[in-house]
């Protein structure tokens, strides 16, 4: 189904979001030295997280965690959570000709709660310590089955590669103070791996923090053709553009 390539982009999530290698940035020398090992499933156990999203994510490694003063872990909440890529097409004649669709220019959404992800900070110091995102890809679903299954067999190949996974190694553009319930803008640098390939992003993020939970957003911009891969351009039917966003919605809870 050629109108399923324009989803061909799905390969943005990434995201969300890779097997991985949970990564602590560099603390001072008190709390460097000492770190524990995080059980690999973290929130797999979630009932809105599918089977076999969940035998996926049980076989991650562990994270290592700093240990110390002032380090807080969160873990997302899935079933508050969701991963998703947004990508712009247009569509011509025979999108609608041959498979009904609209002519005009759209965005194409897909989306999963199959996510899992633990953030260990630091608020006072304003460090991030062990952490990963990780996003199951087989369940990326818009409004065509017909288009999902494309994705996954020929664009994402996500049986072979089922995870996408971030992982950040520093806080950019962190505000010099905060006051809990606010909401802040700051960045996430670190490596997205994603079917195979290993990028360096950088994700914007906004988020709040009150009592024991963290709620946000963050999301990157990715191009098809660093993946890999030419956007869909198929004569008077659709094109679809280069770059595309990947974006996680997010409440995590803490331990």
């Amino acid at each position: 189904m050629k109108s399923g390539t324009r989803l061909f982009l799905i390969i943005l999530i990434v995201t969300l979001s890779a097997s991985c290698r949970g990564r602590a940035n560099e603390q001072p020398s008190d709390q460097a030295q000492a770190a524990e090992s995080l059980p690999a499933t973290e929130d797999a156990s979630q009932s809105v997280i599918s089977e076999r999203a969940a035998a996926a994510f049980a076989g991650l490694d562990p994270i290592r965690l700093q240990q110390g003063e002032g380090w807080r872990v969160f873990r997302i909440d899935a079933g508050s959570s969701k991963a998703a890529y947004i990508v712009d097409e247009e569509l011509f004649a025979d999108a609608t000709r041959k498979y009904g669709l609209d002519v005009g220019k759209t965005k194409v959404v897909g989306e999963t709660q199959d996510l899992v992800g633990l953030m260990q900070l630091d608020l006072d110091q304003r460090s991030i310590g062990g952490n990963r995102f990780v996003v199951y890809l087989p369940t990326l679903q818009t409004d065509q089955d017909l288009r999902d299954g494309w994705i996954r067999e020929n664009a994402l190949e996500s049986d072979r590669f089922p995870l996408a996974i971030f992982v950040a190694e520093r806080l950019l553009e962190v505000p010099h103070s905060y006051t809990e319930g606010e909401e802040v803008s700051f960045q996430l640098e670190g490596e997205l791996e994603l079917r195979g390939t290993t990028l360096s992003t950088v994700w914007d993020v906004s988020a709040n923090q009150s009592g024991s939970t963290i709620q946000g957003s963050m999301q990157t911009r990715l191009r098809m053709t660093d993946l890999g891969f030419d956007p869909p351009d198929f004569a008077n039917t659709l094109t679809v553009q280069d770059e595309f966003t990947v974006r996680i919605e997010f409440v995590a809870n803490e331990e």
